[in-house]
């Protein structure tokens, strides 16, 4: 009886971890035989979500463990996540050239995403706080010192459309830090003067109030 007891141990399979089962593969009464038969289950540890993302060579270094994340899914439009870089792999991968490191990123808190969902994510190296910026496009770079266009008084109509190009004035600026979008100007413009561009895509002069 006790040889009996013990060979019905055998048959209790444990995971080895706590979670919730997503995947059963075999039920109650299958043969098992070895690792023919494939996994038992699909086990999810749901108290945190991980998520892993390739960062560029040209942007790993500004990268460290702690740093926020900020995460939308295409699924949930208008809800953001907030997670945490947990890891910085230096093992990169290079292709053609160009080499990624992954990065680990944990969501404590992620509301209705679901683990195979598509998701962006926007690590957070820096916060600037308030300052003076103006979209990238309208820096002109093509000299030693960089450049904006402002409208002087005159130079547009009610609706911001350049009416006077004499008018407008060549400012020399300095450049501090800047994402995809906008740039920050330390000297050269003040709050209130307006920059003006042109649109590459229609080929207008677009205009916008320093911020």
């Amino acid at each position: 009886l006790q040889s009996a007891l013990e060979a019905l141990e055998n048959y209790t399979i444990t995971s080895p971890i706590s979670g919730t089962v997503i995947e059963k593969n075999l039920k109650a009464g299958d043969q098992l035989d070895g690792s023919e038969s494939g996994a038992l289950a699909v086990i999810y540890d749901l108290e945190q979500l991980e998520l892993k993302m390739n960062v560029s060579e040209l942007d790993i270094g500004k990268i460290r463990p702690g740093q926020s994340v900020e995460i939308t899914a295409e699924a949930l439009p208008g809800e953001t996540f907030l997670g945490t870089v947990e890891k910085v792999n230096i093992n990169g991968t290079t292709t053609d050239g160009f080499t990624t490191y992954p990065v680990t990123i944990l969501l404590s808190e992620y509301g209705a995403l679901n683990p195979g969902m598509n998701v962006s994510a926007d690590i957070i190296v820096e916060r600037a706080g308030t300052v003076l910026c103006v979209p990238v496009d309208a820096v002109n770079r093509g000299s030693d010192q960089p450049t904006v266009q402002v409208a002087l008084e005159g130079a547009l109509d009610e609706t911001g459309t350049v009416v006077d190009p004499s008018k407008l004035e060549t400012r020399e600026v300095t450049l501090g830090r800047n994402d995809t979008d906008n740039i920050e100007i330390t000297s050269g413009l003040q709050e209130g003067d307006v920059v003006v561009w042109v649109n590459e895509a229609s080929n207008p002069f677009a205009a916008m109030m320093g911020m």
